[in-house]
């Protein structure tokens, strides 16, 4: 009765929700059969029925729902009458009503799911939270300790410096688990995105079809969300009670990753089954699994890609013997490995991988998926550190609008995506530009994630960077003096960021004139780094490095010689001679040579290296156009200018197409072969040469740019030029 006067209405679910106060979804469930209360009869017909028929039909409806309350005793079943007329429309009826309450528990258990899972996306964003603020503490709680330790050496051995020395160790252990579960929480946040995502779209998609069957959800799932139990407090005696709060805490942040863990597998395993709620005869396989994912995860973030690429080889052995191709573990695993080669250095064999993995993902998730756009997002960067900037431009110019209009302009995937356009822009040779995308940026960060967040430190440096690399140490350095106390309070003395504003802050000091001041910050800098990350961590190495070539600037080639000498073993050691810190290592050491007063050595050891390069990175990579640019030009301080200008004559198209022809590097490869020209005794061609190049330089750097200047002073009679920035 209640359904045909609805129907007779023309009203919709929605529409009576809001007038009989009750939900869409109630509503349904009562239409659909189930008794209704007084109080929704008598809403319901006032709502549905013209006034001079109310008091008729409100009677005639709770009558019917008195017999419904109190059916009239069950009499001895008879024989079967034969159908009355309507017979088949009653079968109709009872079908029609049968796929309305399996719709509805479809839908049901899409709610529970989805309500599951947000839990779980919650958990992990606080957790996520909690654990920052806790990496925070315990590094400032290791220096605090590592002080304390310190003061305590310089007296006599005793059970003070024993209790701190275990004390100091302990938080050094926790630290590594706080970041471990870090790692764990932020896999979680991706995972639940993805399962959120598929979730409300088959939410949606039960709901509209509800809405043509007039049924729904009874209940919300939200109201009886799992609680993890309360930790007891100790009651025992400790010497070292903040460690065990953060024991403590580190358990609950433990347990809740696992929590989420089981969820999101769970829920990640009855999407894809198609005999939903069927036991599998091996759950504890998929949990194995599960933890080998999460594993392998946490060996790449540790710094281990190679290994992790390994792990993650077997896991996709045995994920494919046990699960479709298509299944959402699969494909994270597939992303996982893709991210994992970039990291080792490989990043053209990460672009295949992320096309591959992107084609997969659009014909099973939809082209707006939220994986897709990380996908995306992912290959843009490999394709910018593969030494093609120009084109990762380009697809963060077409990725950014994707990333707005699906996931909104502040979301982090967004302003992430922003932050390495900026950072395309720079290396392909627009830094001016790169700083404008960045000053629009840094508000943005500021506002959404708040001034102290990492993000937002992290886009300030990279404006501090962009600044030197346009011309203009002298602004950098005041950026990088105004940032390295922010990075301090918000992160820790010895966070790597931390470090790392310090040895960029040091590249500016070196780029400004002083490299004598630039050496006495890498001094101080690189035993705190060996301390923070270890002696082999590609930081630590790196600011050796730096604190070698800079050693050239002092007027002392032969020390940076024997430090690039020290330094390459442990390259090789750490990273593989392939890596392109190794590569760099050997070309600075080659290029060293030729201080000393010894360019053949100096060739040698470029002719070697260059192929090298090649291999590894490719014959268009701006470290391998680099290496080929200073052999070049060691030939012509060899003597042999004719031999340099060929080389100039091959190497000028490679760079003009990698770079484009307004990169400062290819600029400087057209000065030194115009160099070479004129060596070679073509005085005029030299001169014609220089004056073409002389509006490139203005147009594209500026007139008052150092290589700009340095151009005009050698047109200018082989005026002794400015020094290189």
């Amino acid at each position: 009765m209640l359904r045909q006067q609805v129907d007779s209405s023309g009203k919709s679910l929605a529409v009576l929700g809001g007038e009989v106060l009750v939900s869409k979804a109630q509503t349904g469930v009562y239409l659909a059969g189930k008794v209704p209360t007084e109080a929704f009869i008598v809403a319901l017909i006032k709502a549905t029925v013209r006034p001079e028929l109310r008091e008729r039909r409100q009677e005639e409806a709770l009558a019917l729902r008195e017999q419904a309350l109190r059916p009239a005793p069950r009499t001895t079943p008879r024989a079967p009458a034969a159908p009355p007329p309507g017979a088949g429309y009653a079968v109709e009826l009872a079908a029609a009503h049968a796929r309305q309450i399996e719709t509805y528990d479809r839908l049901a258990r899409a709610l529970e799911q989805r309500a599951e899972v947000e839990r779980a996306k919650n958990n992990s964003d606080k957790l996520v939270m909690v654990l920052l603020n806790m990496i925070h503490q315990l590094d400032r709680r290791v220096t605090d300790l590592v002080k304390e330790r310190d003061q305590l050496l310089a007296r006599p051995a005793g059970e003070e410096l024993e209790s701190a020395e275990r004390r100091l160790a302990r938080a050094e252990e926790q630290e590594q688990r706080a970041r471990a579960e870090l790692e764990r929480a932020e896999e979680k946040q991706r995972q639940a995105e993805v399962l959120e995502a598929r979730l409300t779209d088959q939410v949606l998609r039960l709901a509209d079809e509800l809405d043509r069957l007039r049924a729904g959800d009874t209940s919300s799932p939200l109201e009886t969300l799992p609680v993890l139990a309360d930790e007891p407090e100790a009651s025992h005696f400790s010497a070292d009670p903040v460690g065990d709060d953060i024991d403590a805490v580190l358990a609950r942040a433990s347990a809740v990753n696992d929590e989420d863990n089981t969820t999101l597998t769970r829920v990640t395993s009855e999407l894809n089954d198609p005999a939903e709620g069927v036991v599998q005869d091996n759950p504890e396989g998929l949990d194995s699994l599960e933890d080998r994912y999460n594993h392998a995860v946490n060996v790449r973030e540790a710094g281990d890609p190679k290994q992790a690429i390994a792990l993650f080889d077997e896991l996709l052995a045995d994920y494919n013997r046990t699960l479709d191709p298509d299944h959402p573990n699969i494909l994270n695993a597939r992303y996982s490995r893709a991210v994992s080669m970039a990291e080792v250095g490989e990043p053209k064999q990460a672009i295949t991988l992320f096309d591959e993995l992107l084609a997969d993902y659009k014909r099973t998730q939809g082209p707006d998926h939220p994986s897709i756009l990380d996908i995306r997002y992912s290959h843009a960067v490999s394709v910018r550190e593969a030494g093609y900037p120009q084109h990762s431009v380009a697809l963060f110019d077409r990725l950014i609008p994707d990333y707005r209009r699906v996931q909104g302009p502040d979301h982090p995937g967004t302003l992430k995506t922003r932050y390495n356009h900026a950072v395309g822009m720079a290396e392909a040779g627009g830094p001016k530009r790169a700083i404008a995308l960045l000053e629009e940026l840094i508000p943005d960060y500021t506002r959404v994630q708040g001034a102290d967040h990492l993000h937002t430190l992290q886009t300030r440096y990279r404006h501090a960077v962009s600044v030197r690399e346009a011309a203009n140490p002298e602004r950098s350095v005041a950026l990088f003096d105004g940032l390295i106390p922010d990075y301090t309070r918000a992160l820790g003395p010895e966070h790597p960021s931390t470090l790392n504003t310090r040895y960029s802050h040091a590249v500016s000091v070196r780029q400004v004139g002083d490299p004598e001041r630039a050496i006495a910050l890498l001094e101080e800098l690189i035993p705190d780094y060996t301390r923070a990350l270890g002696p082999d961590h590609p930081s630590t190495l790196n600011t050796r490095y730096y604190h070698a070539v800079t050693m050239v600037e002092v007027g002392d080639p032969e020390r940076a010689i024997a430090l690039l000498e020290e330094l390459i073993p442990d390259y090789i050691r750490a990273q593989g001679p392939d890596h392109p810190s190794t590569l760099r290592a050997r070309h600075s050491h080659a290029v060293s040579m030729v201080e000393v007063g010894d360019p053949e050595r100096a060739i040698a050891l470029l002719e070697e290296l260059i192929p090298d390069y090649t291999r590894a990175l490719g014959p268009d990579h701006p470290s391998t156009l680099r290496a080929r640019h200073s052999h070049a030009v060691t030939v012509r301080k060899a003597g042999d200018p004719q031999h340099s200008v060929a080389l100039f004559n091959e190497l000028i198209p490679y760079q003009t197409s990698a770079k484009g022809p307004d990169h400062l590097s290819t600029l400087r490869a057209r000065h030194d072969h115009a160099v070479g020209v004129r060596e070679t005794g073509d005085t005029v061609r030299a001169i014609v040469l220089l004056n073409e190049l002389i509006p490139d330089c203005t147009r594209a750097l500026g007139p008052n740019h150092a290589h700009t200047l340095r151009v005009h002073a050698y047109l200018d009679g082989g005026l002794k030029a400015p020094a290189r920035p």
